[in-house]
């Protein structure tokens, strides 16, 4: 990857919907496997309490119990929040470069092909935006080679159009021709790169 583009984090939530959408799903699947590992964790402590009928191992398994919630309940706390945390900064990587796809995406749709995916430091999917340039750059190439062909096409019937009082017989007028046949096909082999739904006009494309 090349220089890396820096932007501002103090907006954490760049694509908002998705965002949350991720982190509360994420969210919710922790809180389970949390609540599922207390369960496994206190579940003989609540069972000697509940069903034992020695008061004195009653008494153990309550003060243990308290002991234990005491404690987990804040670790727990705490690790959620770290949690949460994480997520955001995790999903702000990966929508991030998402959003800046949709723009540049949205730029293309227009014709413009200036633009480029740059990514900050740290962010995911640096693999997916090399490719995007890649092919930004790959179609830039090619407009490029058919606005040379242009030119040249037009060059050339500029040149019959101040020839055009000197021709006079039929092998003239077909070497002008096939000048201009030539360059329309250049033009038409460098529009072959590009596939489309329309057959018809791909077919009408072909020399």
């Amino acid at each position: 990857m090349g220089t890396v583009y820096k932007r501002s984090y103090r907006n954490y939530l760049v694509s908002r919907d998705l965002q949350l959408h991720l982190i509360s799903q994420s969210f919710i699947y922790v809180c389970i496997m949390v609540l599922v590992s207390i369960g496994i964790i206190l579940y003989p402590l609540i069972h000697d309490i509940l069903f034992l009928d020695d008061l004195d191992r009653q008494y153990q398994a309550a003060q243990t119990f308290l002991s234990l919630v005491k404690w987990l309940i804040p670790t727990i706390l705490l690790l959620l929040v770290l949690f949460m945390g994480h997520l955001i900064v995790i999903t702000h990587r990966i929508c991030g470069p998402l959003v800046n796809f949709v723009h540049t995406f949205d730029r293309l749709a227009q014709g413009d092909l200036t633009r480029k995916v740059h990514l900050r430091k740290g962010d995911y999917l640096s693999s997916e935006c090399e490719r995007i340039n890649h092919m930004i750059d790959g179609i830039s190439d090619i407009i490029t080679r058919l606005q040379g062909d242009h030119r040249k096409l037009m060059i050339t019937l500029q040149d019959i159009k101040e020839q055009v009082n000197d021709i006079d017989t039929k092998e003239k007028i077909e070497v002008l021709l096939e000048m201009i046949r030539q360059e329309a096909k250049h033009i038409a082999d460098t529009l072959a790169y590009f596939r489309t739904g329309d057959k018809e006009a791909g077919e009408n494309h072909r020399p």
